[in-house]
């Protein structure tokens, strides 16, 4: 089983990976640790990274967590986006100390569902959305778990365009 964990910085995608793989007895493997490995620059090269997650080709199970894997298409048979409310995210993102521009890069990123759109255009198709908001990392694991034993289309319907025009409107004050 090839399992894609993508999304916004903060929004769970380690924990949630991590733990996962444990519960199924897949190699977990993190892009942030590929990039810093190969050397490819903070501003990733998406070709470079792609070439550097060539040997995937070759792999049957793995999990594959990080925020730039809706960013070129790996082998997946399950592509899941993680979403969180951009209140909870900013929290979360402060705590880690981003910059002013890197949090509000990464907040716009959420209200506009740029991963969701990144993967479906990348991939060719939709993934399951997560809103790992009000949610554990433990129930997050069991709802990816349950959405791949029944075979599911569909999790969460997420949208942030209030929160978009709302964060729009306070900037343009």
């Amino acid at each position: 089983m090839r399992i894609i964990i993508t999304g916004s910085p903060g929004t769970g995608k380690s924990i949630i990976a991590k733990k996962l793989a444990k519960l199924l007895d897949l190699e977990l493997i993190d892009i942030k640790k590929i990039v810093k490995k190969k050397g490819i620059s903070t501003e990733v090269d998406i070709k470079k990274l792609a070439s550097a997650l060539k040997f995937l080709k070759k792999k049957n199970n793995y999990i594959v967590e990080g925020h730039l894997a809706c960013e070129t298409k790996l082998p997946a048979d399950y592509i899941f986006v993680l979403r969180t409310h951009p209140n909870i995210l900013k929290k979360r993102l402060k705590k880690r100390k981003y910059g002013k521009k890197k949090l509000e890069e990464n907040l716009m990123a959420e209200m506009l569902d740029y991963c969701t759109q990144r993967v479906e255009q990348v991939y060719g198709k939709k993934p399951l959305e997560l809103d790992t908001a009000n949610k554990t990392p433990e129930k997050s694991v069991l709802e990816i778990k349950n959405a791949i034993k029944q075979k599911k289309k569909k999790l969460d319907s997420v949208n942030y365009s209030k929160e978009l025009k709302n964060y729009l409107k306070l900037k343009n004050e």
